[in-house]
């Protein structure tokens, strides 16, 4: 018997528990019947946190992978999504992947993080914990910090020395260099809030296709 495969799917790329894909079901059961049914698909580095999502939200398919790295065919996706996920991948590698899973039509959307976020975190830690913490909490919101700062002017990321781990804050202009460069053409940037309200990121939204 030949094994079926919907129409549309929607992959969310930072999955976490779930609660992303579960508000993504939510308003696309507000939109109505125009909206066609779709295989929702998460994935996310950390299996503690998948664990929880597939308890969770059953009806969702989860996988433990990274973003940099997507194990699915190309053009097999007719939406992703990534809401403050992507801040802690490589950027412009991710990105790539993502186009590459991405039909023609398709649409990205993403929300990410202002570097007042980052400005934000580093003077939360830097008022608690003992000074050996707090000189590694500096040191390393200084990476992210020069690492954001890569992605806007250079349009690439690195990793955190001596470890796998990556993270930046993004601007308006280096995320669309960055979508620009990774195969993208119409881009909206035009929700971009970088005040924030702890603990929430501030609301910079990006959608392309």
């Amino acid at each position: 018997m030949q094994s079926y495969t919907p129409r549309y799917m929607i992959l969310d790329v930072g999955a976490g528990s779930g609660s992303s894909l579960f508000e993504e079901l939510r308003q696309r059961e507000l939109r109505g019947s125009g909206t066609p049914e779709a295989m929702m698909i998460g994935i996310d580095i950390d299996r503690e946190a998948l664990r929880t999502a597939k308890s969770s939200h059953p009806q969702f398919h989860f996988v433990c992978a990274r973003g940099e790295q997507l194990p699915f065919r190309t053009n097999s996706f007719s939406e992703v999504i990534s809401r403050v996920a992507m801040p802690y991948m490589n950027i412009p590698i991710t990105l790539r992947e993502i186009r590459r899973v991405l039909m023609t039509p398709g649409e990205l959307r993403i929300k990410l993080h202002p570097l007042s976020f980052t400005c934000a975190e580093l003077l939360a830690e830097l008022k608690s914990g003992s000074l050996r913490q707090r000189l590694q909490n500096l040191i390393y919101r200084l990476y992210v910090i020069l690492n954001g700062l890569a992605l806007h002017v250079a349009g690439f990321n690195f990793h955190f020395p001596f470890r796998r781990r990556c993270e930046s804050f993004q601007t308006r202009r280096g995320i669309e260099r960055a979508l620009l460069a990774a195969g993208f053409n119409s881009i909206d940037s035009s929700c971009w809030v970088t005040t924030i309200v702890p603990p929430h990121a501030g609301n910079c939204r990006v959608t392309a296709k």
